[in-house]
C-alpha cells in the first residue's frame, strides 16, 4: 500500500538523522525523497528563491519533515515557508525542541524531538508536540494581533 511521497530536508551533518526518519517513512509505505540543504541554499534563501531541487521535493510530496539543528537552520526557513504556502502536512523533528525558528511554531502540525519515539505515530497523521524531554507539550499558542 502507497501513501504518497513524502519529502525530508536536512541540513548539512544530519545525514544520519535523515537516513533513519527516510527509513521510517518507506515502511510506512511512503516513496520519499530527500533533500539536503547547504550554504548554497543559505545564500539562495536569502535572495528570496528556494532551489527547484527542494521546491520539487516538496511540491510532490503529501507530508515534509524537516530536520532542524540546533544552530544552523536559517537555509530551513525558506523551505519550510514554501511548504507551508503549499498547504503541506509538516512535520519538525528538532535537535532543540525549545529553540525551535518561529515558523515551524507557525506551520508545522507536529514538533518532536530528534529519535523521538512518537515519529511512526505522527507518520500515520497524529499531532504530537514534545518538550525537550520527550514528555508531550500541547500545541504552542501563537500570539496574534487582530486588526481594530
Amino acid at each position: 500500500m502507497s501513501n504518497g511521497k513524502a519529502c525530508v530536508v536536512f541540513t548539512t551533518g544530519m545525514d544520519t538523522e535523515a537516513q533513519s526518519v527516510s527509513e521510517q517513512l518507506a515502511h510506512e509505505g511512503f516513496e520519499v525523497c530527500t533533500a539536503e540543504a547547504d550554504q548554497e541554499i543559505v545564500e539562495a534563501a536569502q535572495a528570496g528563491a528556494v532551489p527547484d531541487e527542494i521546491k520539487s521535493c516538496i511540491d510532490n510530496a503529501v507530508i515534509c519533515i524537516f530536520l532542524i539543528p540546533e544552530e544552523g537552520h536559517e537555509c530551513l526557513t525558506g523551505a519550510a515557508g514554501h511548504a507551508g504556502a503549499s498547504g503541506k502536512r509538516i512535520v519538525a523533528v528538532a535537535q532543540n525542541v525549545e529553540s525551535l525558528p518561529q515558523i515551524f511554531d507557525d506551520i508545522a502540525s507536529s514538533v518532536l524531538k530528534v529519535n523521538s519515539p512518537h515519529l511512526a505515530e505522527v507518520i500515520q497523521g497524529q499531532e504530537v508536540w514534545e518538550r525537550a524531554d520527550g514528555s508531550a507539550s500541547p500545541r504552542r499558542k501563537i500570539k496574534r494581533i487582530d486588526c481594530q
